[in-house]
Parts: structure tokens; sequence; C-alpha cells
């Protein structure tokens, strides 16, 4: 196993990524998806890591802090079926989330009966076959559905119908193969069930609402009303398909967020949910406006569930703040919430935080 010295002083103590900046003299003869060892200027291990020259985020991420340690077969295994044993036993959850759990790249998610495979880095890729069959003998899906960059495949090599999934007692129709059609997010799977409690009597608004499992839930917990708005088309009939096989009346809207929350009137919800996807509150004024805009419409004593994709816990909720005092609103923080457990935290790695929230009591 090859060794690297890392400039010290530009590194972050504790992070698992470096970038390529930090490392002055790199061996033409390291190939991507090598493992190799970081040193500090004075001899110190950092551990090691898996190099890679086109990530854009990191060209060397390590997955364990020891000396030596190889990335073959012996330690994917290894490190996948321990990341499967920390989890729960639920038929909807991620079983592996990449760095968090030590290896870089790969991501594994339980739907049901099948299991989706990311291989997000050459070093994972070159082990996909030990990979799948971990996962078929430890996890024993119908079926594995693999993505390696350039879209799905079925590890067997057949065909995969779409199918019903069942979810803390709701179903929803999930086609993985079929980019068109949504799939569940495990990631906001306890904020389905929590904000869905919070709507009881209450009118919601869905914003951003992918597979309706926020209406789902609000009305499944006695809500009066929900509104599931959704601007891709396909999204939106899948909703309609959602709520109509578990026996439950949601209004599906398939429009733009902004442009209903302009249109609905104040007052006319007492429960609001944005959950917009990554990238949606970076552009432009949008997450300013978004939050604005549902502020001025919340009844007083109103619920906003608010979420966010991008990275920052104190730049999402000043963002938050200011939409407030735009709309002249005062709110109080019910809770602050993140991840669940099966999508861990690394303590020095910020990056692993995917998802953030707030849940407001708006005035």
């Amino acid at each position: 196993m090859q060794s690297i010295e890392i400039n010290s002083a530009s590194s972050r103590p504790g992070h698992p990524w470096v970038g390529l900046e930090q490392l002055p003299a790199v061996p033409e003869s390291i190939a991507d998806g090598e493992a190799v060892c970081l040193f500090d200027k004075s001899g110190h291990g950092l551990g090691c890591g898996l190099f890679d020259r086109k990530d854009g985020h990191a060209v060397w991420r390590r997955y364990t802090l020891a000396e030596a340690i190889a990335f073959d077969e012996h330690y994917v295994a290894t490190a996948l079926i321990e990341s499967i044993e920390r989890r729960a036993d639920e038929s909807c959850q991620r079983l592996v989330h990449s760095d968090a759990d030590f290896l870089p790249g790969l991501v594994v998610e339980l739907y049901g009966d099948i299991a989706a495979v990311w291989l997000e880095t050459p070093a994972v890729r070159a082990h996909e076959r030990v990979i799948a069959e971990v996962v078929k003998e430890v996890v024993a899906p119908a079926e594995i559905v693999i993505h390696r960059g350039d879209g799905w495949r079925t590890f067997s090599g057949q065909g995969l119908k779409a199918r019903w999934i069942e979810v803390d007692d709701l179903f929803y129709r999930i086609d993985i193969l079929n980019t068109e059609k949504p799939r569940f997010f495990c990631d906001q799977r306890e904020q389905h069930a929590l904000v869905g409690s919070l709507c009881e009597g209450r009118s919601m608004l869905d914003l951003f609402s992918h597979s309706g499992a926020f209406a789902l839930h609000a009305m499944r917990s006695g809500g009066k009303r929900a509104v599931a708005v959704e601007s891709e088309g396909h999204y939106a009939k899948a909703i309609g398909a959602n709520a109509q096989r578990n026996g439950i009346a949601i209004e599906v809207v398939a429009g733009d967020a902004l442009r209903y929350l302009e249109e609905a009137g104040p007052g006319v919800f007492d429960a609001i949910v944005c959950d917009p996807p990554a990238g949606y509150l970076r552009t432009g004024d949008r997450g300013c406006e978004l939050h604005e805009r549902s502020f001025a419409q919340l009844a007083p004593g109103g619920l906003l569930a608010t979420y966010s994709r991008e990275r920052g816990q104190v730049e999402f909720e000043a963002g938050v703040a200011e939409a407030a005092a735009r709309a002249g609103r005062e709110a109080r923080i019910f809770a602050r919430t993140s991840q669940p457990f099966d999508f861990p935290l690394l303590l020095n790695f910020p990056e692993s935080q995917q998802v953030q929230g707030l849940i407001l009591q708006v005035e």
C-alpha cells in the first residue's frame, strides 16, 4: 500500500476527506480507486483512504484510522455486515450510509423485498460482486438493483415490475427502474410520522410532496384536509395512486409550490410542510421567498415544518428567521430535526448530514 504526505497546515483535524490541494506530491503510479495511507509532516499516520482524482469533493476519503488496512474483499464484506447489523429490523431503511459507515461511495437501501445499491466510487464498483453476495446472504431480498452512475439494472439481469411497499402501515408504489416515478425517501421517514401526528384537526399543505407521505400521515392522524403540491406530473399521479391505495382523501395539485402559495390566500392552512429537493434553496432568493410566503399564508397558531438538503444548519435557520421577519410573524421552535438512526452522522464530518429541519409554531 502506497503512502502520501499531507500538508497539515490546510487540513481539518479529524475530517475524513482531503482535497487535491492538500496533497502536494501525488505519485502518478497511484490509480483511481486505490487505497492509500496518509501521513502528516511529522510522520503521524492519519489512516487509510480511497484515492480518486476525478472526485469533485475529495481525492482521498478515509475508511479507517488504522494503518495498512487494505480495501479488499475481506474489508468490504466485514464492514458491510457490521453496517447492516447496526440497523433495526425494518422493511424500509438505509442499510449503508457511505463514509459514515466506513464504506465511502457505497449506499444500500431496503424497500420491502428490494435492495437498492449505489456504487458511487471506483473502489466500491470494483467489489460489486462481493457487495451483492453479502446483501443477498444477509438481507435476503427478492432482487438487488444496482446503480453505477449510468442508470439502474437488476443484479440478476431479469426485469423488475413496480410494486407496493408498506412503510409504517401505509402503502407506496415504487418502480425503481423507472426514473420518472418517485422513490420513497427513507431519510424523512421519522418526520412523516412526527409531523403527521401534529396535524390532527388541521388543514395542511404538503409542498414538494414527492410520494405524498406527509399528507398521508396527516390525514391518517385525523387531519381535516390535506393538499399535496408536486411540480412533476408523474409524481402527482403517483401521489393520487398512493392515496387511493390507502383509502385516504388527498387533494393533489400538479404545479409550482411558490405559485400555489401565492394563489391560496392567507389563513387557508394551519399546517404547511416544505421539503424541497437538494439545490432548491440555493437558487437565487427562492428559499427566503418560499418561507416568507409560507409564514404569510399560515393561520395564527399554525405549524410550519421545513427542511433543507443543503449544508449548514446555521445558514438554514438564519434564512428561515429572516423570512419570518419579512412576513411580520413570530415563531417558536418546536423541534430541530436531523437524520434518523439509519443515516448516521460522523462527529468530524458535517458532510454526512444531508437533511435538517425545523418544526415551528407560528403566531
